[in-house]
């Protein structure tokens, strides 16, 4: 998994957004490139940084919060759950932090990786130094096979 700050770019299908070329966290980008050539509408996506699992707390405009990091996810629109679940995931709804769901759904991701050491190897793997804010380190994603 790569840290913050150390992205590809990747072409995405949702009609509702702006941008159709967008940075994702490396270590998953080619497997969102991959979920987006499918058909899936993702809404967003994060590797998660090596701290899945790990006690975050946050505050917003509604309260403070504790919860634990997510592994790397997908968010994806509700009109392509049918088309995740095709391609082997599990589709389950998300909440905001307002209790809105907005028919949006989220999907546990078959790349990137749990821990620091995760984060470390892929780094390692992939000859970058194990270092923040390394920006935009290839173009589009879908070069690499999709980790099964």
């Amino acid at each position: 998994m790569c840290l913050h700050g150390v992205y590809k770019w990747v072409d995405v299908i949702n009609h509702n957004q702006i941008n159709k070329r967008v940075k994702v966290d490396a270590c998953i980008a080619d497997e969102i490139q991959y979920l987006n050539d499918q058909g899936v509408v993702t809404l967003g996506c994060c590797c998660g940084h090596g701290k899945s699992g790990q006690i975050v707390e946050w505050e917003n405009g509604f309260g403070k919060w504790k919860g634990h990091e997510s592994p790397p996810i997908a968010l994806i629109s509700q009109s392509s759950v049918a088309k995740g679940k095709e391609l082997g995931y599990t589709a389950y709804p998300y909440y905001y932090a307002d209790g809105e769901h907005n028919d949006t759904w989220q999907m546990i991701l078959k790349s990137g990786c749990i821990t620091e050491d995760d984060c470390r190897n892929w780094h390692k793997e992939n000859g970058l130094p194990f270092e923040k804010g390394l920006n935009i380190i290839g173009n589009r994603g879908a070069e690499t096979p999709l980790p099964v």
